[in-house]
Formats: C-alpha cells, sequence, structure tokens
C-alpha cells in the first residue's frame, strides 16, 4: 500500500519534474499542458490533488515559467470549481497563450452537486465563451468532451455528433457577426 502524499511533497514534485522536463520542451519546440483535477477536490482517495481551483492553475504558471508550461482548460471541471469564473479564467489565460486546448463541454452545478450536460443546456454560455475566445485570437484546438450518450444504436458517436454540430454552428454565428 502506498501512504497518502501530501500536497506540499506534490508541489515540489512536480516543480523538480518541470524544471527537468522544460528546458527539452523548449529545445523540442513542445508545450507542455496538465489537465485539472476532475473533479476538482483537494484531496480524493486520501491522495491530495493538485489542480482543482483556479488558483492552483496559476501556481502551476509561476512554479516554472517557461513559455511552454501551460495547461488544458477543460470548461466543464473550471465550471465545477467552487468560487471559479470561467469566463475570467479563458479571457486571461487566452490572452497569455497559456492554453494547450481546450475541452469544450458543459456541466450544471458545482461539486460535490453537479452533473454533465449536454453542451448546450449547462450553466456555461457556450457562445458567450466562443466569444472571448475569438475576440483573443485563441487559434487552438477545441474538443468535445464528455458527451452524454443518447439512446440510440451509437450512442457515444450520438453524443459527439450533437457535440460537434452544435460547435460548428456556434462557431459559424460568431465569424458572422
Amino acid at each position: 500500500t502506498i501512504g497518502s502524499i501530501s500536497r506540499e511533497e506534490m508541489w515540489g514534485r512536480l516543480k523538480y519534474f518541470l524544471d527537468e522536463l522544460m528546458p527539452v520542451a523548449e529545445e523540442a519546440g513542445v508545450k507542455m499542458v496538465a489537465h485539472p483535477d476532475d473533479p476538482p477536490l483537494p484531496v480524493l482517495r486520501d491522495t491530495a490533488r493538485l489542480f482543482y481551483s483556479m488558483e492552483e492553475y496559476e501556481k502551476l504558471l509561476t512554479l516554472n515559467t517557461s513559455p511552454n508550461n501551460g495547461f488544458e482548460l477543460c470548461m466543464g471541471t473550471v465550471q465545477e470549481m467552487i468560487g471559479s469564473d470561467v469566463y475570467a479564467m479563458i479571457d486571461k489565460y487566452s490572452k497569455a497563450d497559456k492554453i494547450g486546448y481546450i475541452h469544450f463541454r458543459n456541466v450544471v452545478g458545482k461539486v460535490p452537486h453537479y452533473r454533465e450536460a449536454f453542451i448546450d443546456e449547462g450553466d456555461i454560455d457556450m457562445v458567450k465563451a466562443l466569444r472571448i475566445l475569438k475576440k483573443n485570437n485563441y487559434d487552438g484546438v477545441l474538443i468535445p468532451d464528455h458527451t452524454p450518450e443518447m439512446t440510440c444504436a451509437a450512442p457515444w458517436h450520438a453524443g459527439m455528433a450533437y457535440a460537434l454540430g452544435y460547435m460548428k454552428g456556434a462557431m459559424q454565428a460568431i465569424e458572422s457577426e
């Protein structure tokens, strides 16, 4: 059995890892991005977690200031975080070019009482999020993620098709503004 690991020890290990890795990533032209903890809880199964709040994202970026150090912005996970502002986070970090890619998904509620939702029915105004990204000239990848399944012969595929269709339609509408 592995004993519990403190948050301080995990941050120390991450700093060591980033300090060793980032010079190599820079030389190779590779961006390294961290995914937030999902669900965003400070401790899970007696193990401290690092990326469960907006403040932890900032700590990651100050831990190693390489231009190649960033994160994956999971919109659903950020929305689930207590005290989060998904629009402020999208705005700040898309301007700073710190977003490696975006999990474009929606949820209803905050931890511990939340549920995943179809892309157009959650708490996030996805069109507003896209407008912020456009304003900041974000040119990265948007990935539909955690799409609810539909009752049909291909439930996962249908959910993904629904999300992709919504995303494409929303982006086309914004482009014409």
